[in-house]
């Protein structure tokens, strides 16, 4: 029997919408009161006064530049002090509607890193100091991404506090940005989110190569498991990523072409290991219910390529977790292993570029045009297991455990009637290699659909 699950009716979205947009006006009536009671540039009575200084044979004072002023602009949601300040001013709202062929977990779904009612500042000062901080207005793990950044040098930069450690392409991919109603379960379940700690980063030669390096003191969120047995996760974490957009200062089709090759590593302790598989929805297919201890490692390559309005996005990640002494000898046991890759594609059917964003529509709903749309269609498969292969056995000290893969397919239509709104269809369709895997609360069969309609408010 099909389930359902109901999170934040739009209804309660556009009313939420309506009540920002009504606490907004307020603050900009009074940027726009203040800028009308200024004096002008030039009165009658600075021109007396330069006229007098220049009789008197002295120089006037210089006039203050514009780009001094405070100024609040409201189109942008962002207070600026010339070139020298700028802060943004950031609210997200989502309601959602969900149904799967699948159980649907809650806790599970409120982990996939998806705003739903979040709010934020991010901004810059004297082009040298960078900070963001994002909250979710609920009170499990509220704190997202909470950092400062100094900017000065394009090629020497260092960010400290609590944000995404440098691994994944699509964990990374801001989610205004996804092309789908959640990111690939490749991404979602083997890369490790965020963490607190410090990271260098910066670029060479215009993009033809980037680099980051960071250490954190955990192995971030995606590997917290909230469940009533407690299960294991690393301690400090060393992260790198190297990228390279080789051909980005020469214009043309293949200047957006970004390619890049990440690295992790951290030490587990002994316990049941936090990486298990999981449907999109969040149900379980692969627990993990034997003892890991030792080194875990993961490798990721990543591809993207945006030519025009299309773009062209791979992505492979290897995760490994020893399990040193585990078995009945107290001997090393083959490690654990999950690995998963994606191929998605998406197209922007009014011409927008993706480089830019559809979010960016060229003829915005009411003012000539529709607003934007998107298609996309992604294609991942993820397997669980470990690294030594043949029959595998579900007993907790076993050297060959039972292999899992999970076949997705997913399909997007997105539509973005303007820069603050988007409407999003995506439909999953998911294929289990061995069904009976699948938890009690799944359906008794390999194959089943999920569906998400969602709609977003952002400034």
């Amino acid at each position: 029997m099909t389930r359902r699950s109901w999170n934040g009716p739009v209804p309660c979205l556009l009313r939420r919408a309506g009540l920002t947009a009504a606490l907004m006006l307020p603050t900009v009536a009074a940027f726009g009161q203040d800028a009308a009671s200024a004096p002008p540039a030039t009165s009658t009575a600075a021109q007396a006064e330069a006229d007098s200084a220049d009789d008197q044979g002295t120089q006037p004072p210089p006039p203050r530049r514009p780009g001094d002023r405070m100024k609040f602009r409201w189109r942008s949601a962002a207070l600026e002090y010339g070139r020298k300040v700028r802060i943004d001013f950031r609210t997200r709202l989502r309601a959602e509607t969900r149904a799967s062929d699948a159980a649907i977990v809650k806790d599970s779904i409120n982990d996939l890193d998806i705003p739903r009612k979040r709010i934020g500042v991010d901004g810059q000062v004297m082009g040298a100091l960078a900070f963001k901080v994002d909250r979710e207005l609920d009170d499990t793990d509220p704190w997202r991404d909470v950092y400062v950044d100094v900017t000065k040098l394009g090629e020497a930069q260092l960010r400290y506090g609590q944000f995404k450690i440098p691994f994944s392409l699509d964990e990374t991919t801001g989610s205004l940005d996804l092309e789908f109603a959640y990111r690939s379960t490749t991404a979602t379940l083997l890369a490790p989110s965020r963490a607190k700690g410090w990271m260098a980063h910066g670029d060479t030669f215009d993009r033809a190569i980037g680099y980051e390096y960071g250490v954190f003191d955990s192995d971030g969120s995606n590997a917290i498991v909230r469940t009533s047995v407690q299960r294991t996760n690393a301690g400090e974490t060393k992260a790198w990523r190297i990228t390279s957009e080789p051909l980005h200062g020469l214009g043309g089709p293949l200047a957006d072409m970004h390619f890049g090759y990440a690295r992790t590593s951290s030490d587990v302790p002994e316990g049941e290991s936090g990486i298990k598989g999981r449907t999109v929805l969040g149900a379980d297919f692969y627990k993990g219910d034997f003892l890991v201890f030792g080194r875990r490692q993961r490798k990721g390559y990543e591809f993207r390529w945006l030519p025009g309005p299309a773009s062209l996005k791979a992505e492979s990640i290897t995760l490994t977790e020893e399990r040193k002494g585990e078995s009945v000898e107290n001997t090393d046991l083959s490690p654990y292993q999950a690995k998963g890759w994606y191929v998605s594609g998406s197209y922007i059917l009014t011409g927008e570029k993706k480089s830019i964003g559809p979010n960016r529509p060229n003829r915005p709903l009411g003012q000539g045009g529709f607003g934007a749309v998107e298609v996309a269609v992604r294609v991942e498969k993820l397997t669980f297991g470990s690294i030594a292969t043949g029959v595998g056995s579900k007993s907790p000290r076993a050297d060959i455990l039972p292999s899992v893969t999970d076949h997705v397919r997913a399909f997007s239509a997105n539509w973005f009637p303007n820069r603050w709104i988007k409407v999003q269809m995506s439909i999953f369709k998911e294929e289990l290699s061995d069904p009976s895997s699948i938890e009690k609360e799944l359906r008794p069969t390999p194959t089943f659909w999920t569906r998400v309609l969602r709609i977003q408010f952002s400034i």
